[in-house]
C-alpha cells in the first residue's frame, strides 16, 4: 500500500507506519512551512495542500472569534459593587448616575 502526500512534493510513502510517521518528520514539517501553516496536532492525516489551506483559514477564524476583545467584554465595577460592561460604565459616569 502506497500513499502520497502533496504536502510533502508529491512524495510517496509505503506503508500505513512509514506513512504516519512522515507527519513528524521533516519534509512535511518544512512543506507545512513554506505554506505559512504551523505543523501542529490539527493537521494530522491531512495530505493535501488545498485541505490544508481551508481547514487553516477555519481554525484561524474560530480562534478570531474566542479572542479577547476588551471594548467589548472589558467589565467595570461601580462603588456599589454592580459589575457592568465599558460602555454601559461609561455612559452612566457622563450621566453622572455613579
Amino acid at each position: 500500500i502506497s500513499y502520497n502526500c502533496e504536502i510533502c512534493g508529491n512524495f510517496t510513502y509505503r506503508g500505513p507506519k512509514a506513512f504516519q510517521r512522515h507527519f513528524a518528520e521533516w519534509r512535511h514539517a518544512h512543506g507545512m512551512r513554506c505554506l505559512g501553516i504551523p505543523n501542529t496536532a490539527h493537521f494530522a492525516n491531512v495530505t493535501l495542500i488545498e485541505d490544508a489551506v481551508a481547514l487553516w483559514h477555519k481554525l484561524k477564524a474560530v480562534k478570531a472569534k474566542e479572542r479577547w476583545l476588551p471594548e467589548q467584554e472589558e467589565e467595570y465595577e461601580d462603588s456599589l459593587g454592580n459589575v457592568v460592561n465599558k460602555r454601559t460604565f461609561e455612559d452612566l459616569s457622563r450621566q453622572g448616575l455613579l
